[in-house]
């Protein structure tokens, strides 16, 4: 027994040291796990946030993002896909938003369509710093270069706000994302599965944004390169190795072609010509390359064409000006370059003359500590992209081709914004990488000596392209002033509005949204001849609305009823709920819904129609109407709605709530226009005006007649409200 007691002893001794060093292993790897938990679930909840104070919408927007939503709705309601704008676009985004509008209408809540496209949107977002973690993580062989790479993906701001929008930047970066990592898992682990899985990735990306189909190559390339690295010397073995590389690359493609040829194979059939992906390329060529100020007419030339020969048409024209001038791309080219180097949210916050709807001002703290985070890694990134290959010279010159090849597109077509998203990608991947790179003293060499001169002439365009100090010292002057005219305003203490928006204009003078409630803050003092003045038109969208209700309230009524008709569809918001929030209208006794002039006493209807018996909107669902009055209301008041039910049963149940008085039930029937009368209870109305709050059950027209393509939620329909003392 007293020698089993030690060797028992010394066993349990090494279990202990055995699970120590378990656990000091499994820490740094619990850790990260927990980090890279943490920001994930900050990603979601950022763009959760983001999504609640942003106020464009999709269905309001004759933009992009306008019409993918009408083909997703479309594909969604009827099962049909039709290229009916001006252009055929790649339509893999189109689908995946057309999946959760379909969802919705499954559901009977149609107007939560986009709601659940946002939210789907920000399911791929939590998963992108996951796969992105890992691609630094492997690439650079460093897990701390993985988090770093994975909280530029949650938390960058431009990220978070592709998130909320319809466009088709955000499902591409996730497709481009996989697509790298899964062509860093192949080269670790030479599995074709990841190789083949890459490939789909792409061809899945191409039929999201085109320009990844053609960069399929670079795909080739890099098996080539990853080969010949790989082999000995000799020329016998790096041509073995060459040919090797051949079958991986047939995987690759093939696999990208397998997603991309039903896609090819159906415009062939409907147009009779070969067009891989979308005639975007050949378009916008055309649109780039000639006079800036014919587009609109061009665009215009191109709709009254069959859609079989647009791009062909367009192709001729720019073949017409390069034989006239060769050196027309390369000219603005260099003013185009120095415009991608720039600090895009201080440019979008202090020096672009209107917000154009986007929440700028409340994502402020979000998007200003994304310009230092955009600094921080590009700076390291192309620091990172002149240092030593680390990574593999196949993989550097892989990704320099693609940063080579982004530049270049957006060099030639137009630059926007979410254009250069995958290149910021790329060159953060690598700043994360140099980041966690080891130094071993710094030493004067060429490749010093070179990452050197590319990050001075990185700040060299960055400084020169903006006297940023004075444009931010200016911008916080603006916002200053504008924050408490705001206040003023809300409080209706207008003179002092006045002074607040004027104080905004001296320090940014061409500032448009300043001038549009300096307009607002003069109306309501009835100097409608100075606010008509201030505004510049076409210069915003809210700009032509309160232009709009201008001319309204001072009598120009039919061409008030034109313009905020035609307003109210262009918006890119809910610009019902904006109008009822900052216009403060004339008082009115007797409102006609759906004239064009009922903009800022409503919101929650579709917009106006016309029928046998005149204007009206339907209500969809919820809504509220405010009427103001010029002096208080009689408690024995009368409301009465002029409204005709809905869908096909025999009354629609309406709950109307009059002030802050108890709500009341009106069956409203359908077929024939009626009157309603509902007594404003006694002390209901506290101000001088009144709040109709009206809610109804919804029916969607698409769910109850297949011909229909009609996918909003309606309840009923309101023609006109008045209000007899």
């Amino acid at each position: 027994m007293s020698g089993t007691q030690p060797q028992a002893q010394r066993f349990n001794l090494r279990v202990w040291m055995s699970s120590t060093m378990s656990e000091a292993r499994a820490s740094p790897l619990a850790t990260t796990c927990a980090l890279l938990a943490l920001l994930a679930l900050a990603g979601v909840v950022l763009r959760l946030w983001f999504i609640s104070v942003s106020p464009l919408d999709p269905r309001y927007s004759n933009a992009d993002d306008g019409d993918y939503y009408r083909r997703a709705l479309r594909f969604a309601v009827t099962g049909a896909y039709v290229d009916d704008a001006w252009l055929i676009r790649p339509p893999l985004h189109v689908f995946f938003f057309a999946l959760w509008l379909r969802l919705a209408l499954i559901l009977g809540i149609p107007q939560q369509g986009v709601l659940f496209v946002q939210l789907a949107q920000t399911a791929l977002a939590a998963l992108m710093p996951l796969i992105g973690y890992d691609l630094a993580r492997r690439l650079f062989g460093s897990a701390r270069a993985g988090l770093l790479f994975a909280g530029f993906l949650a938390l960058w701001h431009p990220l978070v706000e592709q998130t909320t929008v319809l466009f088709s930047e955000h499902l591409y970066l996730f497709l481009f994302v996989l697509h790298l990592w899964l062509l860093v898992r192949y080269d670790q682990e030479g599995r074709l599965r990841d190789l083949a899985l890459a490939g789909v990735a792409l061809g899945a990306a191409a039929l999201t944004r085109s320009p990844a189909l053609y960069a399929g190559m670079f795909v080739v390339g890099w098996l080539a390169v990853r080969a010949l690295t790989v082999a000995q010397p000799d020329v016998a073995s790096r041509w073995e190795a060459v040919k090797a590389a051949i079958a991986p690359a047939i995987v690759v493609i093939a696999a990208c072609l397998a997603i991309v040829a039903p896609w090819t194979m159906r415009n062939y059939l409907m147009y009779g010509h070969l067009i891989p992906v979308d005639t975007l390329g050949q378009i916008n060529l055309w649109l780039d390359l000639d006079d800036v100020a014919r587009r609109n007419e061009h665009i215009e030339t191109l709709r009254r064409m069959p859609q079989s020969e647009r791009h062909i048409y367009a192709l001729e024209r720019a073949r017409e000006i390069l034989a006239a001038d060769p050196l027309r791309p390369f000219r603005p080219m260099w003013d185009t370059f120095r415009h991608i180097w720039k600090a895009q949210f201080i440019e979008d916050y202090f020096v672009k003359q209107s917000f154009f709807t986007r929440p700028l001002r409340e994502t402020a703290p979000l998007g200003l500590a994304g310009d230092l985070i955009w600094l921080t890694f590009t700076t390291a990134g192309l620091a990172g992209l002149a240092g030593q290959a680390r990574e593999g010279v196949h993989f550097r010159l892989f990704f320099l081709a693609w940063i080579g090849y982004s530049l270049l597109t957006v060099l030639i077509f137009h630059v926007e914004p979410r254009y250069l998203l995958p290149l910021w990608v790329m060159i953060a991947l690598y700043g994360a990488g140099m980041a966690t790179a080891r130094w071993n003293g710094a030493r004067a060499t060429p490749r010093l000596a070179l990452q050197a001169a590319i990050v001075a002439t990185f700040f060299g365009l960055l400084l020169t392209y903006r006297d940023y100090p004075a444009i931010i010292s200016s911008g916080v002057a603006r916002e200053r002033a504008m924050i408490a005219g705001l206040s003023a305003y809300q409080a209706h203490d207008y003179l002092a509005a006045e002074q607040a928006f004027r104080a905004a204009l001296a320090a940014q003078p061409r500032f448009v949204d300043a001038q549009v409630h300096l307009a607002l803050a003069l109306a309501a003092q009835q100097r409608y001849d100075e606010a008509l003045a201030l505004i510049r038109r076409n210069s915003s969208r809210h700009a032509e609305l309160v232009f709009g209700a201008l001319l309204r309230d001072t009598g120009k009524t039919a061409q008030a009823a034109n313009l905020l008709t035609y307003i109210e569809t262009i918006a890119g918001e809910d610009i019902q709920r904006w109008a009822l929030t900052w216009l403060h209208p004339p008082p009115v006794a007797i409102l006609s819904v759906g004239n064009g002039l009922d903009m800022g006493y409503l919101t929650g209807f579709s917009p106006a129609e016309n029928g046998v018996a005149g204007g009206f909107r339907w209500l969809e669902g919820q809504g509220m109407i405010v009427l103001p009055f010029a002096e208080s209301l009689d408690d024995d008041a009368v409301v009465i709605l002029s409204m005709t039910g809905g869908e096909a049963a025999t009354t629609t149940p309406l709950t109307v709530r009059i002030g802050n008085g108890p709500e009341q039930r009106v069956g409203v029937v359908r077929g024939q226009w009626r009157r309603y009368h509902l007594l404003a209870p006694a002390g209901s109305v506290k101000e001088q005006r009144l709040v109709i709050a009206l809610r109804a059950p919804t029916f969607v027209p698409a769910l109850r007649d297949p011909a229909s393509d009609d996918a909003r939620a309606l309840s009923l329909r309101l023609a006109r409200v008045q209000v007899r003392r």
